[in-house]
């Protein structure tokens, strides 16, 4: 996938300036920077959803986007939201519950699953559609450190072998260090890329050493808090 974006104005002001980078298959890339500095757009841009820009996106093949908060249909079961969003067969939708961990919860409805357990049900209804390219909008803003970081270690698991370009868009560094092959960081206004960090390590040996030495790498001067979160 193939992204250009020159301009980008919303309410006469320009915030996206001259924006050019590409997801491969198989490939996790992180979109990081500060809150508000149009990540979020950016992504809407990619799945279709603001087409007001000066720019082309090429080749993204059939798209699914994890968003912010599940978005689930509460009034369906967890089985019934994969297959009503995505048409995915019975035995299809068995096994990607298993995957994400939800074994056993097909006949639940979301409002019995905890938060983390909606999270993976959102990111299963997303690969049952079968895409060829995934967008997570920052898709663990709302859990704690703990579920959050099992979350990260299921989607690197889940995503290991599929053939999915991923784009997934952080506040955290620790997170974009952990889950991608390449971190894009927007800065300035209006928002341009500022560097792309390679983070060089193979997923499956990523550990909190690795983490924290790439946090750092990410952040010359110290552009992030204490919690590797950018500000």
């Amino acid at each position: 996938m193939q992204v250009e974006v020159r301009h980008k104005k919303f309410g006469g002001a320009q915030i996206l300036d001259w924006i050019e980078m590409s997801v491969g298959a198989g490939e996790i890339v992180a979109l990081t920077g500060p809150s508000g500095i149009g990540k979020t757009t950016l992504l809407r841009i990619i799945a279709g959803l603001d087409r007001d820009f000066e720019g082309a996106v090429t080749d993204p093949g059939r798209i699914a986007m994890v968003f912010q908060s599940p978005t689930l249909m509460p009034w369906r079961s967890a089985a019934d939201n994969l297959r009503l969003t995505t048409g995915a067969e019975r035995a299809s939708i068995d096994r990607l519950l298993d995957e994400v961990g939800l074994e056993g919860k097909a006949k639940f409805f979301p409002g019995q699953l905890s938060l983390g357990q909606q999270r993976r049900l959102a990111l299963a209804r997303a690969l049952a559609a079968n895409p060829a390219t995934l967008l997570m909008d920052e898709p663990f803003i709302s859990l704690d450190e703990e579920t959050a970081a099992r979350m990260r270690r299921l989607t690197m698991k889940v995503l290991e072998g599929r053939r999915i370009a991923t784009l997934i868009v952080t506040h955290d560094l620790v997170e974009a260090a952990t889950l991608a092959d390449r971190v894009v960081m927007l800065g300035g206004r209006p928002a341009a890329i500022e560097t792309i960090v390679p983070i060089t390590t193979p997923r499956a040996r990523r550990d909190a050493v690795t983490e924290a030495a790439a946090l750092r790498a990410l952040t010359p001067g110290g552009a992030g808090n204490a919690h590797g979160n950018l500000t």
